[in-house]
């Protein structure tokens, strides 16, 4: 069976790509939500249940995005390449 390409098999959720757009480290956004960074890996990752409406005010407020912006569904993945501009 062939190789798939590492980056080809990478994967980075909604959550991430905005985060990233802001210049904030998952430490950083943390600090704002009130909530460890470890808490914005596993919300990134799926792992963990997203945040409470409070949170994602403040989401929206620190990443400059509207809320009619954000992704339908941020539990999806979306694979990186379609994030490249």
């Amino acid at each position: 069976m062939p190789k798939k390409d590492k980056k080809q098999q990478e994967v980075v959720s909604p959550l991430r790509i905005l985060r990233e757009r802001a210049n904030l480290t998952q430490e950083q956004l943390g600090v704002r939500l009130g909530v460890a960074g470890s808490t914005i890996r596993r919300w990134e990752s799926g792992t963990e249940p997203a945040m409470t409406r409070r949170q994602w005010k403040i989401f929206c407020q620190e990443t400059g995005v509207n809320w009619d912006e954000l992704p339908d569904d941020l539990s999806i993945l979306a694979p990186i390449e379609s994030e490249v501009s």
